[in-house]
């Protein structure tokens, strides 16, 4: 993985306000056209996702941008699909916010990126302080 250059990071900061905005403005548009207050607020998650995906390309971090990919085009596709089957604007922004969550929780096992910033391993449940099967039945039963 390599480290970002200063010149990068500080056109990845610029870029935050400039996705804001037109992320905004994506928002409004879809409102006006659509006619509902929902597909707007959906269009403005997935163009500050959008957003969020085009910084992490600018500093370089290809892995973690295709992983941050699978949201914002998920929920595009679930937003087309849901509309052609008739759902109310309301209903789409839900439907489609739960399904390209579960999307990417899905996919995102196979594409999220490995290095040394993210560890994962498994833990048992002695670790989280869940109780044995046994520590139960023998605080519950007692012998005469």
């Amino acid at each position: 993985m390599s480290t970002p250059s200063s010149g990068s990071w500080m056109l990845a900061a610029l870029l935050r306000p400039v996705t804001f905005v037109l992320a905004i403005v994506a928002g409004v548009i879809t409102g006006n056209r659509t006619g509902t207050f929902w597909l707007g607020l959906l269009a403005f998650l997935v163009a500050m996702s959008a957003g969020r995906l085009l910084r992490t390309l600018v500093r370089g971090r290809v892995a973690l941008a295709v992983y941050r990919a699978i949201w914002p085009v998920a929920a595009t596709g679930y937003a087309f699909l849901f509309g052609s089957l008739g759902l109310p604007g309301w209903a789409n922004l839900i439907v489609t916010v739960i399904a390209a969550a579960m999307t990417k929780n899905a996919l995102g096992g196979a594409l999220r990126p490995k290095g040394p910033r993210v560890r994962w391993e498994w833990r048992n449940l002695d670790e989280w302080g869940v109780p044995d099967v046994d520590q139960i039945l023998s605080g519950r039963w007692k012998e005469l």
